[in-house]
């Protein structure tokens, strides 16, 4: 094998999984504080990715640039979603359960509406949404990387930063700490749970959609297109270590990496096996995940 070939797929298998942990840091979030699966969570993306879309059909604006319009979007829908729909569910049985079951069901009813949903509105034609960026590669020590995953994996790792910072140094991301940490102390403290949990699902969902924005122009779009990104995130959270933000980065670029390699060697679905027996081998070692807590 050469290893010029080798290095060129490590290079697209990190910006790949450097996109993927930017996908997953909304439902890690998510996770780590509501201690809940979205299973909506590709549907989210499928939205951003079609807002993008209609975006640019019907007011000519770049996917780039829609990413102002669609975070605050999904955030909105994201808030309204967990304040109506999960959060009566979760007070229900907060009292009886850590982790309700029955909002993950209730998650993956969400997921399923959304979706045929989108395909009686917007039918299963593929859509595309072309950026008016006209550089598709860079050069990188002599290996031509996409442009578009290139930007998609720096938003990824700026996006996680700043969502890093802000946690760390804000009240309210203080907040979401502390009811991560123990919501009844939270709550006794004074902090407002179904607030700090509404603010936390729009968060995730407004991180989704701004990687859907930036993924648009190079992946196609169809209703489907979120439940692949949706199962890919799940594993990503698990690997790198549930509610870790870093270990949402962390899994996916392991994820990437290995699958861009293995596709060298063997069939691309093959590869995609062979990462869940990675997977699979790694929980066993070490079941918190890379970078999650005992």
């Amino acid at each position: 094998m050469d290893w010029y070939v080798l290095t060129y797929a490590a290079f697209n298998g990190i910006l790949v999984g450097a996109m993927l942990g930017g996908i997953a840091l909304g439902l890690s979030l998510i996770f780590g504080v509501l201690r809940i699966v979205n299973f909506a969570h590709g549907s989210f993306l499928m939205l951003a990715m079609y807002t993008a879309f209609w975006l640019q059909k019907l007011a000519g604006i770049d996917p780039y640039v829609s990413v102002l319009i669609a975070a605050p979007l999904m955030f909105a829908l994201g808030y309204l979603v967990q304040c109506f729909v999960i959060g009566p569910l979760i007070r229900r049985e907060r009292a009886l359960v850590v982790e309700p079951i029955s909002a993950l069901l209730l998650t993956a009813g969400v997921y399923i509406l959304i979706d045929n949903l989108a395909l009686m509105a917007f039918g299963p034609n593929v859509r595309s949404t072309p950026s008016a960026i006209q550089v598709t590669s860079v050069m990188v020590a002599q290996f031509p990387l996409n442009s578009f995953r290139i930007v998609a994996a720096l938003a990824a790792l700026a996006m996680a930063a700043g969502v890093s910072l802000w946690l760390a140094r804000t009240d309210m991301g203080r907040s979401i700490r502390a009811t991560a940490q123990n919501r009844d102390a939270a709550a006794m403290s004074g902090i407002d749970v179904p607030r700090i949990y509404n603010v936390t699902f729009g968060l995730g969902c407004a991180m989704v959609g701004v990687m859907g924005c930036l993924i648009a122009p190079f992946i196609p779009i169809t209703p489907q297109v979120g439940l692949s990104f949706g199962i890919k995130s799940f594993i990503v959270v698990v690997l790198g270590g549930i509610g870790s933000i870093a270990g949402s980065l962390v899994g996916g670029v392991v994820i990437g990496l290995f699958e861009s390699v293995a596709s060298q060697f063997v069939a691309t679905p093959t590869a995609s096996i062979f990462s869940l027996g990675l997977f699979i081998v790694i929980l066993l070692v070490r079941p918190q995940g890379l970078m999650g807590r005992k």
